[in-house]
């Protein structure tokens, strides 16, 4: 730049070595006892003060060639003071009111700045340091103070303040940086910081209290802000290339943040009528999609977090109080979405680390329902639906490759579920509906497992699947009843099960398959204090329990080889079946229809000693 400049001012020298060599100074002073100091060193300077009114100060002190400055002032108690160093510098000062101040300080080249204030009490700074840097500042009404900082080539500045006490603060150091401040009303704070080439910032604030900080670093990130209401707050920092933020605020008392490093993130914020809420943004690494929309509501909060390659994640939350909703993503392409409608003090919480892996929480009302969707792997896929009810749990973790899990909700009281998942390709759909203290747990591990839980209109109801291996089936229907409970576990192939608890009370139903192609069922309709197991290990092999209308009655199947049937049928109170198989192609029926009946089958094959239960 100093090559550039030293060579411009040798080659106009030359040029005007035939012309005359004069600086321009034109002072016009009206009114009482107004001053005015210019000084002027080199050629074609040129100045024009004209004061207008009572007590207002100018001075003007140039060095160099073909500077210009313009100082108007109207009315009282105005000062102005501009420095210009260098070649081709621009000065416009209109001053129209009482006690405002300017002060403008140049060096470089072809710097243009102008300063408008109409008013009371307005301040202004500006300073450029380089060339062609621009700067324009425009105050009306009282109170409103603005500073500019320019270093560089081609920055630019444009300042709008229209109210009382507002504050803009711009600071521009690089290549062709431009930010706008614009605002409308009183006691905003506004403060930009670019360094790089090529940063954009929009801040534009309304009413009054609203505060906002951007600063950017590197190579065409973009920016806007736009506040109205009261009492906001802004932040956005990005630091890379081609980051784009956009925070709208339409609230009160409501924060925003947004910190983005990397390149070709997008960032987006929206607060529409809330109050006390706060949305956070944290994104590293390139082309990271966030979005968070507030509107209504109090007390909100959503934070999302990105780290990698091209994640995508949306938080909404509309109306209600004290929720939060969190996301982090990890490495690349995952997806993920949360939606809270109303409700109180509900959560929900998305983690997700790997590739492709999509995850979705919806609450709707509900108070202090929790959800949680954590998956490490890839192509996994989970969604949580909580609607109603209160004090709710649902708790999702994918270990693996395209497992899919689904838990759902509705207007359940103390709920909780629990789904993992550790493997490929498993399945879980738990849904809770009209109970209250329901328990679901599933766990699968190895491939291609398949858990269904359905638990309707129960009280403190407990359901657990285990699964290893793969390929395995269970299925769990509690539909109605009180602190009936089940427990499946399976270990091999292709093993199904299946267990109903229609209503009753204190009911427990027990299946355990160790093998391949095992088949059980057990049915518990309206009954009290009952029991029923089966234990199956070889292959093949299939039981049924199926216990109607009674109370306190005991069914046990133990089958032990391949290819055995076992059938235990008990309708009233009070009876007991132990029915067992081992070796091969066994076949055992008992049918229990009365009270206090007592059943004991053992089968074997050759060589098979008994042990009586």
């Amino acid at each position: 730049m100093k090559k550039f400049l030293f060579l411009f001012v040798a080659v106009v020298f030359a040029v005007s070595s035939a012309f005359a060599q004069g600086n321009n100074s034109d002072v016009n002073q009206t009114g009482w006892l107004n001053t005015a100091g210019v000084t002027q060193v080199g050629w074609f300077n040129s100045s024009d003060v004209n004061q207008l009114g009572w007590f207002n100060d100018a001075t003007v002190d140039q060095t160099g060639l073909l500077n210009i400055s313009y100082v108007d002032q109207f009315y009282m108690n105005n000062m102005a003071n501009v420095t210009q160093d260098g070649v081709l510098n621009v000065s416009y000062v209109d001053q129209i009111g009482f006690l405002n101040s300017a002060a403008v300080w140049q060096m470089g080249l072809h710097n243009i700045s102008r300063i408008l204030q109409f008013g009371d009490d307005n301040s202004a700074m500006v300073g450029q340091v380089g060339l062609f840097n621009m700067s324009s500042v425009n105050q009306f009404l009282v109170g409103n103070t603005a500073s500019v900082s320019q270093m560089g080539v081609l920055n630019v500045s444009y300042v709008d303040q229209l109210g009382f006490f507002n504050s803009a603060l711009v600071s521009q150091s690089g290549l062709h940086n431009i930010a706008r401040t614009t605002q409308m009303g009183s006691w905003n704070m506004a403060s930009t910081a670019q360094m790089g080439m090529f940063n954009m910032s929009n801040i534009t604030q309304y009413d009054f209290l609203n505060a906002a900080v951007v600063m950017q670093m590197g190579l065409a990130n973009y920016s806007t802000v736009l506040q109205a209401n009261h009492n906001n707050m802004a932040m956005v920092n990005q630091m890379g290339r081609f980051n784009n933020s956009d925070i709208l605020q339409y609230g009160a008392l409501s924060t925003a943040s947004v910190w983005q490093m990397g390149a070709w993130n997008s960032a987006n914020i929206t607060q529409i009528l809330p109050i006390f809420t706060s949305a956070d943004i944290m994104q590293q690494g390139r082309a990271n999609r966030a979005s968070v929309l507030q509107r209504r509501g109090a007390y909100n909060s959503a934070f999302i977090n990105q780290w990698g390659l091209r994640n995508n994640a949306r938080a909404e939350q509309f109306g209600g109080e004290l929720n939060h909703s969190s996301i982090t993503q990890l490495f690349a392409f995952n997806r993920a979405n949360t939606l809270q409608l109303g409700g109180y003090a509900n959560l929900a919480n998305i983690h997700q680390n790997g590739f492709r892996n999509m995850a979705s929480t919806f609450q709707r009302g509900g108070l202090a329902n929790e959800a949680f969707i954590m998956q490490n792997g890839e192509a996994n896929r989970a969604r949580t639906v909580q609607i109603g009810g209160d004090h709710n749990v649902a708790r999702t973790n994918q270990i693996g490759t395209a497992n899919y899990a689904f838990v759902e909700q509705i207007h359940e009281s103390g709920g909780d579920v629990e789904v993992f998942q550790k493997g490929e390709r498993h399945f879980a759909d738990v849904t809770q509906k009209y109970g209250t203290g329901d328990n679901a747990t599933v766990k699968q591990y190895g491939y291609l497992q398949t858990a269904y839980i359905s638990q309707l209109w129960g009280t403190k109801n407990k359901a657990k699947i285990t699964q290893k291996d793969h390929s395995n089936t269970a299925i769990i229907d509690q539909l109605g009843g009180k602190k009936n409970k089940t427990d499946i576990f399976q270990k091999g192939e292709y093993n199904f099960s299946f267990v109903g608890q229609f209503d009753g009370e204190k009911s427990e139903a027990f299946v355990e398959q160790r093998g391949d192609n095992n088949r059980g069922w057990v049915f518990q309709y309206d009954q009290e204090e009952s029991l029923a197991d089966i234990l199956q290990n070889g292959d093949r092999n299939v039981a049924v329990i199926a216990q109607m209308d009674g109370a306190r009655n005991q069914a046990f199947i133990i089958q032990t080889g391949d290819d055995n049937t076992a059938l235990t049928y008990q309708y009233g109170d009070d009876n007991y079946s132990f029915l067992e198989q081992v070796g091969n192609d066994h076949y055992g029926l008992v049918i229990q229809d009365g009270n206090d009946n007592f059943a004991v089958t053992q089968q074997g094959n050759a060589g098979t000693i008994f042990v009586t239960p």
